[in-house]
């Protein structure tokens, strides 16, 4: 089977949307299967292949101003309906609602191609439609229209998937027509086994000790970094050896920086930037580190969650849907938006050796249902049911 993965956010930028369907695309390829992406072309990323061995069709775009790193394709595109055929496509995958997703899925109807579409971005959540749109205003109103711009691709669709059971539910809840399916996303587990020792780590890294937490993600407004940064100012009054190292960036990286020093955390909190994914694995710092926290409460199913169990360091999230799917015995969750109940949570895993003990003994039992072999193999019976609906509407 040939597949086409359809991206509106490409390289350089990285999130989990990418590095979930960059693991799926080469597990699929293991499987035997062909895999091609679809990309807006930009001049900051113009490689033909992924990793050597995935290979990029690339279509002009332009820059769009509602989201940093999304780009603008004409959705009446004939170039995609062009590829589609040129490369023999037996199913499109789509991954966000956007223009190149509407040029593929035009493309694909012509053509009588069967798309998949996987649920990623929680896009109708208030912090992402202040961020877009600079107002909180109009919220009920705009996300009214999200879930009907949303039924443009979910009912263009043969089966729509969902990486976390909130969101299924939610798709179910909004088009009870439509066939949904639970697929979590998947990591090559392998990758994690190999990592930098904590004396290599912090060679490297000197601000990193043995209370250090850390949070890995794009440095924007609606992945509410600000309360991290405000809850460290709490820890650190209790435990003033705790650190906090924050890897990624974003459009609210100054703004980032002014509040550490503004609160005084210069020595307490390290903006570390946007670290080369294989290299961050590589280095040790997840696996090192006391524990992964996020204060974001626009998750689907968070990639850097996933990976922390991988790594096997507890976890510290919001406890809202979604996201708290990923934390079991694992970790802590914490009451959203509540910067004391995460300083508390942090203190308690920086405090309580039994706890986090506990907590790293509970991500060994979870790694296996990330795996991404197993993954891309329940991707394949999707696609396998997707192409054998199509055909037999066309009989």
């Amino acid at each position: 089977m040939k597949i086409a993965i359809v991206f509106e956010i490409f390289y350089p930028t990285v999130n989990g949307i990418i590095t979930s369907s960059v693991n799926l695309a080469e597990n699929l390829m293991e499987q035997g299967h062909e895999v091609v992406f679809f990309a807006p072309a930009w001049s900051e990323y113009d490689e033909p292949m992924v990793n050597g061995r995935i290979p990029v069709r690339y279509f002009k775009s332009w820059y769009n101003w509602a989201y940093p790193g999304m780009r603008n394709v004409l959705p009446w595109n004939r170039s995609v309906e062009i590829e589609l055929r040129r490369q023999g496509i037996d199913v499109v995958h789509i991954t966000g609602p956007w223009l190149l997703t509407w040029a593929t899925i035009r493309a694909a109807g012509r053509l009588g191609i069967p798309v998949v579409h996987t649920f990623h971005t929680m896009l109708h959540e208030p912090s992402y439609i202040i961020y877009m749109f600079r107002t909180s205003l109009m919220v009920p109103v705009i996300q009214a229209i999200a879930w009907s711009y949303y039924g443009l691709y979910v009912r263009r669709s043969r089966i729509n998937t969902g990486p976390s059971r909130m969101v299924c539910n939610q798709l179910k809840a909004h088009f009870p027509e439509a066939d949904v399916r639970f697929v979590s996303n998947g990591v090559d587990v392998d990758r994690f086994r190999t990592f930098a020792t904590v004396e290599e780590l912090r060679e490297r890294f000197p601000q990193h000790n043995d209370r250090t937490f850390i949070f890995v993600g794009r440095l924007g407004q609606e992945k509410s970094v600000d309360e991290l940064i405000d809850a460290m100012a709490l820890v650190a009054e209790r435990d003033p050896e705790a650190r906090l190292l924050i890897v990624g960036d974003g459009p609210s990286t100054r703004r980032y920086q002014a509040q550490v020093h503004r609160l005084g955390l210069n020595s307490r909190v390290f903006l570390l930037g946007r670290i080369r994914h294989a290299d961050l694995l590589a280095s040790g710092l997840i696996h090192h580190s006391l524990a992964f926290v996020t204060a974001s409460t626009t998750e689907n199913q968070p990639m850097t969650v996933i990976e922390s169990i991988c790594c096997n360091v507890p976890a510290i999230v919001p406890d809202v849907p979604g996201i708290t799917e990923l934390v079991e015995d694992n970790g802590i969750r914490f009451s959203p938006h509540d910067v004391e109940s995460l300083a508390e949570a942090m203190v308690s895993l920086s405090t309580d050796a039994a706890l986090r003990e506990r907590c790293v003994h509970a991500t060994d039992a979870m790694i296996q249902r990330f795996d991404g072999r197993n993954v891309a193999q329940r991707f394949a019976g999707v696609y396998a049911d997707a192409v054998g609906a199509s055909n037999d509407l066309s009989e």
